[in-house]
């Protein structure tokens, strides 16, 4: 009877090295690769007999301790065991895809301009006693104006590489662990 062994790693490509590693080190065959929630792990799912996982397991354990996080061993699982969680990451979009439905004929109506207006005349009335009461802008409000469109260009060119905090001083890229956001501990509090 064929045994389930887990291993959560820490990301995509230390979970392909780890991968690579149980495969290499015994006789077992990868299951899945699965995306958890949260942290930047992924699972990695291996079967075959009790010995080859364990060893397998074991050898991730050992020789790869930045990449490993937890695992398991399971000698005899349960009939149903084998498919909970199937999110395979590498594999392709199977889902068949609906074929398009013929959209149904929608009627526009298009709007007519209204003449003679009310709010026309009103328009007009406003715009004479505004035009009246127009001061000209004072250099100082204009210095203002500039400083801040230069804070505007000075933020703009640092790129935002973290998608939590949107920091520029973040050193946390898109798709790795929370935890690298310098944010994260306020972040997680709310």
């Amino acid at each position: 009877m064929k045994s389930l062994g887990y291993v959560e790693c820490n990301g995509l490509s230390g979970a392909i090295v780890a991968a690579d590693r149980m495969l290499k080190t015994a006789d077992v065959d990868l299951s899945s690769i699965q995306n958890t929630k949260g942290n930047g792990w992924v699972t990695l799912q291996v079967s075959g007999e009790l010995s080859a996982v364990t060893v397998a397991v074991e050898a991730v354990k050992d020789y790869l301790p930045d990449v490993y996080v937890t695992s398991t061993v399971i000698g005899r699982p349960a009939s149903g065991l084998s498919s909970l969680g199937k999110t395979d990451l590498l594999s392709q979009n199977s889902a068949e895809k609906e074929p398009a439905k013929p959209a149904e004929k929608t009627v526009v109506i298009e709007p007519k301009p209204v003449e003679n207006s009310i709010d026309e005349k009103v328009d007009k009335q406003t715009d004479e006693t505004s035009s009246q009461n127009i001061k000209p802008l004072s250099d100082n409000s204009q210095k203002v104006d500039d400083s801040d469109k230069e804070q505007q260009n000075v933020s703009s060119n640092e790129k935002v590489t973290c998608n939590m905090c949107g920091d520029p001083k973040c050193p946390r890229k898109l798709g790795e662990p929370h935890k690298k956001c310098i944010h994260y501990n306020e972040l997680k509090k709310k």
